[in-house]
């Protein structure tokens, strides 16, 4: 992950107004089970990061950190997926 990580942890961070508590990302220990709970364990997926903006605002400087750094966003939901694109 490296540099990178480390700019897209400081550009999401600062989308969500600074507050650790709404941006997970793959360091994190308990990542997987407590952020990205997949449902299909048979479909690995591994998202950059995972993120609960409270805002309109916060959820258009997530998406415009994602297209900087060259990555999709899937939004989540209250469901689940067999692809695991979704919770």
């Amino acid at each position: 992950m490296g540099s990178s990580h480390s700019a897209l942890a400081h550009d999401l961070t600062a989308a969500v107004g600074g507050d650790k508590e709404l941006v997970a990302f793959p360091t994190n220990p308990l990542y997987e089970p407590a952020y990205v709970k997949p449902y299909n364990t048979t479909i690995p997926v591994k998202p950059a990061a995972v993120a609960y903006p409270k805002t309109t605002e916060q959820v258009s400087a997530i998406v415009k950190c994602a297209r900087d750094a060259g990555l999709k966003v899937q939004a989540r939901s209250g469901g689940h997926s067999y692809g695991n694109f979704c919770e």
